[in-house]
């Protein structure tokens, strides 16, 4: 588990030292788009031998693009008093509400004053085929509130209806940076460059850590409906 390690003093030394080595963002990029979303639990040994790659590096690397649903626990108690940024966004269908939902919440609360949280029209959602039928979107935005209100964001938030992809991020000049999962990272490509276009400056991207249930594999709604975990990550056993 990551809080073993991350506890040792020379930690934050490994981690800025790997963080300026001119190669790191090309080699972070690259698990997250090649590796991570299909070997989720992925050693660092193994990342560092496949890579060619310092095992520090690889430890980085792969702290930052995951976290095991314990750890994740640990990083939700408290939020940072100084937000580097005034306004954040990000967007989901929020269906049924995970870990996985709420990391993605906290990374743009944790570096955001005011956060806008896009969620998925029914109309929108349907073009997506999701594997299991989706709730209305009245049911997923009062759930959605019920987190918000829960973990202390509801202040912070607004939340707005999707009926494309991008939302706000592509019309509102004020946006400074958008929270994505390694899933939707892709996505910030697209949006700058419409925003180039349209000749607002670029979001910068906030990576949400991807939260890994007991068993290694990614929390996601599927898994969920499907009764294997819980939305906290854990095995539903018999």
């Amino acid at each position: 588990m990551r809080r073993d390690y991350v506890k040792n003093p020379l930690w934050k030394v490994l981690v800025e030292t790997v963080k300026s080595m001119s190669l790191y963002p090309v080699h972070k990029s690259y698990v997250r788009d090649r590796i991570i979303l299909n070997e989720p639990s992925i050693k660092a040994e193994e990342l560092a031998v496949r890579l060619c790659i310092p095992l520090g590096e690889a430890m980085v690397i792969l702290d930052e693009l995951r976290m095991y649903a314990d750890d994740f626990e640990e990083e939700l108690k408290a939020l940072p008093a100084e937000r580097k940024y005034a306004y954040v966004c990000l967007g989901g269908t929020f269906d049924t509400i995970h870990y996985g939902h709420i990391a993605l919440l906290m990374s743009a609360f944790k570096n955001g004053k005011r956060v806008i949280i896009g969620v998925t029209s029914d109309e929108l959602a349907k073009k997506m085929r999701k594997s299991h039928e989706i709730k209305p979107y009245s049911e997923r935005v009062n759930n959605l509130r019920k987190v918000l209100e829960k973990y202390g964001w509801n202040d912070s938030a607004t939340i707005v209806k999707l009926d494309d992809p991008y939302g706000p991020s592509i019309t509102d000049a004020t946006l400074e940076a958008i929270a994505v999962s390694p899933f939707t990272a892709f996505r910030v490509v697209e949006i700058n460059t419409i925003r180039a276009e349209r000749l607002m400056k670029p979001l910068e991207m906030i990576e949400c850590p991807l939260i890994l249930a007991e068993d290694g594999k990614p929390i996601s709604s599927s898994r969920v409906i499907r009764d294997e975990i819980t939305p906290e990550g854990r095995l539903v056993r018999p």
